[in-house]
């Protein structure tokens, strides 16, 4: 593998295979990542955010952004939201969402000092759990956040 992370400036051609394999395993969030960044809704271009692509080589692996996340108690401290993060299955288990993650929060330092992300998939749980995200009970907003120290 010749793994390389890049931030996006426009979403390339090759989003529409990468939401094809998430469809297919019942993930609708790439293809809703490709309609909101379309339509205006959500381009990733706030203060603070952005959204990064994995390559192999040529080949669009995965994707993974980070939006704002206001904190209710505490206007001066601010969250960013894991959002849109997909690895193609043959890509999962070795180490590339971990590169992918940590380029990310490495980046969010900068503006946030703590991440939080929804998930509904126990592989997903695991994951984000041994990157040391806590689950969160009945939290509205989020299941999962972890301090950037």
């Amino acid at each position: 593998m010749n793994i390389e992370i890049k931030e996006a400036q426009e979403l390339p051609t090759q989003i529409q295979t990468l939401a094809k394999h998430a469809a297919q395993e019942g993930f609708d969030f790439v293809h809703r990542l490709i309609e909101e960044w379309e339509s205006g809704k959500n381009r990733f271009n706030q203060p603070g955010e952005f959204l990064l692509f994995v390559y192999d080589g040529d080949q669009l692996v995965a994707c993974g952004g980070l939006n704002q996340q206001w904190n209710e108690q505490d206007i001066e401290s601010r969250i960013g939201r894991v959002r849109r993060f997909y690895v193609l299955p043959n890509y999962r288990k070795h180490g590339v969402g971990k590169q992918l993650l940590q380029h990310l929060e490495k980046k969010a330092r900068a503006n946030f000092s703590a991440l939080c992300l929804n998930t509904d998939t126990k592989s997903a749980a695991h994951f984000y759990q041994k990157q040391n995200y806590v689950y969160v009970e009945n939290h509205p907003n989020y299941s999962y956040f972890k301090y950037l120290i």
